[in-house]
């Protein structure tokens, strides 16, 4: 298995992206890289598991972490809730001068911790979508109506809209995010 050290030598010529995730099980990446596939963008990436794909050819690296994410000194980060086995002051000063920070404003605890931050990062926070359940299914209300969406877990829908910000900072515009999120099936 490749070091931390080892991945961030391999990913210094490419945007780091960088995405804080709780402990408990989620689809946050998988719904990141479905949208992304779905419009043909081509990223490296890397789990926590250990799994990875990289090629000299991607301008991205997609990093899912859940400690040690200040290692990897993120271009771009999302931060979904408060991680227990990670020091998200340090995390944040962590971020590249002039980078950027997506985070979840419903979570009290980091919203504090982000304003208090004064590190020079470009902040961008987000809120939970609205939806509803109508016979057991999702919709995602949207600009242009209800969305059918195939995503039922909480953390999931709660966090949807911070991988929206993500693709549209990685070239994939909210039209586009929506046609590929209604395709993703948890």
């Amino acid at each position: 298995m490749i070091s931390i050290q080892q991945l961030y030598q391999q990913s210094l010529d490419k945007t780091r992206v960088v995405i804080v995730v709780p402990t408990i099980e989620n689809n946050i990446m998988a719904m990141l890289r479905h949208v992304l596939e779905y419009h043909d963008k081509d990223v490296d990436y890397v789990l926590p598991n250990g799994k990875s794909i990289s090629t000299e050819d991607n301008e991205f690296v997609l990093i899912e972490a859940t400690k040690n994410a200040n290692d990897f000194k993120a271009n771009i980060a999302l931060i979904v809730d408060v991680n227990p086995e990670l020091n998200t002051t340090t995390f944040i000063d962590s971020i590249t001068d002039g980078g950027m920070l997506v985070y979840n404003q419903d979570v009290a605890s980091l919203k504090l911790i982000v304003e208090a931050n004064t590190h020079t990062i470009k902040k961008y926070s987000y809120a939970a979508p609205n939806y509803t359940i109508e016979n057991e299914l999702h919709f995602l209300e949207t600009n242009e109506g209800k969305l059918p969406i195939q995503i039922s877990e909480k953390i999931d829908l709660e966090n949807l809209f911070g991988i929206k910000w993500l693709c549209q900072h990685l070239g994939i515009d909210e039209d586009a995010f929506y046609e590929a999120i209604g395709t993703f099936e948890a």
